[in-house]
């Protein structure tokens, strides 16, 4: 049954933003909860006690009841700011009659502590002041009726031990609805602290993410590799730097126009991809026609070894390009550089990835300059410290 309630407070919402949607849903699960405890158990005392006595309040709460209904009416039609009055005067009357017909000593005027409990959270842009105008209202509502509807003046009073038994059941139903209204507050909390995480990770995976190929971007590139050297810093061990560029891409670009140089570059991302095993590889678009590689605990055997079939994988997809000099197909030129330890200097740490990825660079260029779709090794040099 629960679905189908949510169903019927939640079905007016789409289309607006998450804010919008949450406060739309809280006007309509008040108006809901509201007429329900109306009908339970107000209604149903009148008709099982003596229909006939309270017939007025029975057709006058029926009236209160479409009214709460009418609330979720108004925000599918998108008049959320006037099912919010409509709402709260509504609720604010039916509670005024209610103790007319019924007395203050059933309790009814209690519910003036619900309203007040919500109202912040039903208007979130009060200004402070209306705020505490508003609660000073709710207060004098209920102070007027507590002392101005007493027993003895009731239209139609509730005969003892009845009154005391729906006081009781007043005051059971008021903490009731401030719970459940507190469940609401805290879902719709949580939902929208989820919402944000969400949004924040896919923010912070766009800004790390190249658009074209879903690979890593640059950004995500230095942050891992100044991450890597850090490590490598604190435990001594060997890492690599592989950088790729795709042979005679200008040349390619310029004969298949830019969709056919993007799905190329696509392709050739998701083969050099494929080569990668282990988690702790990365692999990023460094810019253009360019990729670069960072593999942790890789000497330089491994890296001559990953350079190979990085420039095999790609060769295998055979796109055909007719302008290259090298091969009918799509070739890669590959530059690679390893370290085995790093020294703990802290000036040597800030520039070592820098160098280290200076020299995988150098080396790519010595295999573009020396006939391409190949890998050339330049070892590490240590930079010099001022």
């Amino acid at each position: 049954m629960f679905p189908t309630v949510k169903k019927l407070w939640s079905f007016v919402v789409v289309g607006n933003t998450d804010k919008a949607q949450r406060q739309i849903q809280l006007c309509n699960q008040i108006a809901l909860l509201f007429a329900m405890a109306t009908m339970v158990p107000y209604q149903l005392f009148f008709i099982m006690y003596d229909f006939a006595l309270y017939r007025s309040i029975f057709l006058a709460n029926l009236v209160f009841i479409a009214i709460y209904l009418t609330v979720l009416l108004l925000n599918h039609q998108r008049r959320y700011a006037t099912a919010k009055k409509v709402l709260l005067v509504n609720t604010c009357c039916h509670i005024l009659i209610m103790n007319f017909y019924i007395s203050a000593g059933s309790g009814v005027h209690l519910y003036y502590f619900t309203l007040a409990g919500i109202v912040l959270f039903l208007y979130q842009k009060l200004r402070t002041l209306v705020y505490f105008g508003v609660l000073a209202t709710f207060g004098t509502l209920f102070t007027i009726t507590h002392f101005l509807f007493a027993p003895d003046t009731a239209r139609t009073p509730i005969p003892s031990p009845w009154a005391e038994i729906m006081y009781s059941l007043s005051v059971a139903a008021v903490l009731g609805l401030l719970g459940v209204f507190l469940l609401f507050f805290r879902n719709q909390i949580d939902q929208a602290e989820t919402e944000l995480n969400k949004k924040n990770e896919y923010l912070k995976t766009l800004s790390h993410t190249d658009a074209l190929t879903g690979l890593a971007n640059r950004r995500a590139l230095d942050k891992y590799l100044e991450l890597e050297w850090s490590r490598l810093s604190r435990r001594p061990a060997s890492l690599s730097v592989i950088m790729c560029d795709v042979d005679h891409f200008k040349l390619f670009n310029d004969l298949y126009g830019h969709d056919g140089g993007d799905d190329c570059l696509q392709q050739v991302a998701k083969a050099l991809k494929s080569v990668l095993g282990r988690p702790t590889d990365m692999i990023a678009r460094y810019g253009g026609e360019e990729f670069a590689v960072i593999l942790p605990s890789t000497d330089a055997a491994g890296a001559r070894h990953i350079g190979n079939k990085l420039c095999q994988a790609v060769e295998d997809l055979k796109i055909p390009n007719d302008e290259s000099s090298t091969s009918a197909y799509v070739t890669i030129s590959v530059g690679a550089s390893s370290i085995e330890h790093v020294a703990s200097n802290l000036d040597f740490i800030q520039q070592g990835s820098v160098s280290l990825l200076k020299c995988a660079d150098q080396a790519l260029y010595q295999a573009k300059e020396t006939g391409r779709n190949q890998v050339v090794f330049q070892p590490y040099s240590m930079p010099t410290i001022d």
